[in-house]
């Protein structure tokens, strides 16, 4: 194991992106040091960039869908999430967020997102002033400090484990949305998160779905992740024209469930539009601040019995999501190794940051999902 480690700091908000080295510790009890492989770009990285957040203080070290080796386990720690044994060498997929598990908000309230003594999740802690310095995925090594981090051992090549934590995001949203052996499903926004709705949709026994979005390669691989009709916001460009696409994809006015996967507060209005009287919008995308926009209690929710439920990251049940997005994962039968179109050494990484929080393309190709690789 090297005994230092580069990593990508931003300085600022959409500013500055600086390599510099930090120690790499010995594990302690309870803890392991993991050599990143692959560190998804999640949507909300490139809206920490641009200061949405306000929890996060820069400087700040970001990355939270982490893949990599074992490099050092740490007393106690030798077994994964599912209780089988772990050694260095071996491929681990990383949860980013620990909750105690037992305060009233977990047990009672299962809500661990609002847990007094929840450790700062991976790619979340800031500012990397103090240590643990290593706490994100845009570094080439991770030091897991969070004792008791989920982490499940995996044979599957990086590209696809790198999935996994977007994945389990996806599956709370499709419970959240009710989804069930039958439902029609709307889709509305197509990158990393968008794209896993699908599959999480079809893994759920959904009987149609509709993918709505932009660019043209996202589209396609809505269609190969199981998507049935996709609609191209580019092609049609106006809001009564897409919802009249969708209807007609659908064959009927509005789906049972809308998975909004956009991040953009206008799309969350032109959704609610998308779902059937009685049912149910779960919104994943608007995960930071962009703005308000303007709603009738009346007539966008109350006389038409629909349900809006918000979606934050996997939810309580975050290590049985976890769980089940590798076990969907490990069954194939999709093309979930063409999802990461962008693999970028962490030199590159402002401006990964950049091209996804402000267009569609990178080095001439459309972004389907970035990754840091921090060893190329």
């Amino acid at each position: 194991m090297s005994a230092t480690s580069r990593a990508a700091i931003v300085v600022d908000a959409a500013g500055e992106v600086r390599i510099r080295s930090y120690e790499v510790p010995a594990p302690g009890p309870g803890e392991f040091t993991l050599k990143v492989e692959l560190c998804g770009v999640c949507g909300t990285d490139a809206h920490v960039y641009q200061g949405r957040l306000p929890s996060i203080a820069f400087p700040a070290l970001l990355g939270h869908e982490i893949v990599g080796t074992v490099a050092a386990l740490g007393e106690g720690v030798t077994a994964d999430h599912r209780g089988r044994p772990v050694a260095v060498g071996d491929r681990v997929g990383v949860f980013p967020a620990v909750s105690c598990g037992h305060c009233h908000q977990c047990q009672v309230r299962r809500r661990p997102a609002n847990c007094p003594g929840r450790r700062p999740s991976y790619g979340f802690k800031s500012p990397v002033t103090t240590p643990p310095h290593l706490t994100g995925g845009f570094a080439e090594y991770l030091h897991a400090a969070n004792a008791g981090t989920v982490f499940h051992r995996t044979d599957l090549p990086p590209e696809v484990a790198v999935l996994q934590e977007p994945l389990s995001v996806a599956l709370h949203g499709v419970e959240r949305g009710g989804v069930r052996l039958g439902s029609t499903v709307v889709v509305q926004g197509v990158g990393a998160i968008g794209l896993m709705a699908v599959v999480a949709a079809r893994a759920a026994g959904a009987s149609r779905v509709v993918a709505v979005g932009a660019p043209t390669a996202r589209l396609e691989l809505a269609e190969a992740l199981g998507a049935d009709v996709v609609v191209d916001i580019a092609q049609v460009a106006d809001v009564p024209g897409r919802r009249r696409a969708v209807f007609d994809a659908l064959d009927a006015p509005g789906a049972d469930c809308v998975i909004g996967a956009s991040g953009s507060p206008h799309a969350f209005m032109e959704a609610i539009g998308l779902v059937a009287d009685g049912g149910v919008l779960a919104e994943l995308g608007n995960f930071t601040d962009r703005g308000t926009v303007p709603f009738n209690p009346f007539g966008d929710l109350l006389k038409r019995d629909i349900t809006i439920a918000g979606v934050y990251g996997a939810g309580p049940d975050m290590q049985r999501r976890y769980h089940e997005a590798l076990l969907i994962l490990e069954r194939g039968g999709r093309p979930y190794d063409r999802v990461v179109s962008h693999r970028v050494p962490l030199e590159r990484v402002g401006e990964a940051l950049t091209a996804l929080g402000g267009g569609f393309s990178l080095d001439g190709r459309d972004i389907v999902k970035l990754a840091i690789d921090p060893w190329a």
